[in-house]
């Protein structure tokens, strides 16, 4: 069994959604947090400061949960990266070797055929072939272009990383500092380690190339 591209999308968009609500969960707790403490400092024993602060925790709670399920979404994301169906190779028809055959054997059952030498019409390859098999040529030759939350990964990580020594970065860590959704990072490295501009070593450990 195989992952389509058009799934392994579906997932990535899926992330996205997932970190854009975990942020707005944490604006929002960390945007009342000092109306509540006001209101608890002003009237500790009300009911409107008992609302305030367990409506408040509730919205904490949600942003912790959704940061649980984002990381469970992000090994999902790379266990079916693994499970990508690859792409179709392309396959030049050959010449019609039978059809050629044919010919030969059917000039031999005339008996007037004397002294007849039957020459196979030179093979020539189609222009959409010829089209084709240029731009896979043309494909394989050019580096792969980095997407925009690749070149976010790639900034962050000139910040971080040198030459010299290997640094432990966590997924966390990268998709805090580059500004992109957790579901996007591992795609995103081994990009830029296929792109030979980062190096990794084990698990976790990167370093510029």
């Amino acid at each position: 069994m195989s992952i389509s591209p058009s799934t392994l999308l579906a997932l990535q968009k899926a992330g996205e959604g997932l970190h854009a609500a975990r942020q707005a969960f944490a604006q929002e707790v960390q945007s009342n947090a000092g109306r509540v403490v006001g209101i608890v400092a002003s009237e500790p024993f009300s009911a409107e400061a008992d609302r305030a602060f367990t409506q408040l925790r509730a919205a904490a709670r949600m942003a912790h949960e959704l940061q649980s399920i984002e990381e469970q979404l992000k090994t999902m994301y790379g266990a079916a990266a693994e499970m990508m169906q690859p792409e179709t190779p392309v396959i030049v028809a050959l010449p019609d070797q039978a059809r050629r055959s044919r010919v030969h054997h059917g000039a031999e059952n005339f008996d007037d055929a004397q002294d007849v030498v039957v020459k196979p019409a030179p093979h020539r390859q189609s222009p959409k072939a010829k089209t084709l098999r240029k731009r896979t040529k043309e494909a394989a030759s050019q580096p792969q272009r980095l997407s925009s939350n690749d070149e976010k990964v790639l900034a962050h990580l000139k910040k971080v990383l040198d030459r010299r020594s290997w640094v432990a970065l966590t997924q966390g860590t990268i998709a805090h500092g580059a500004g992109i959704p957790l579901g996007s990072v591992g795609l995103a490295m081994r990009r830029l380690v296929a792109a030979d501009t980062v190096r990794e070593r084990g698990k976790g450990s990167y370093r510029l190339a």
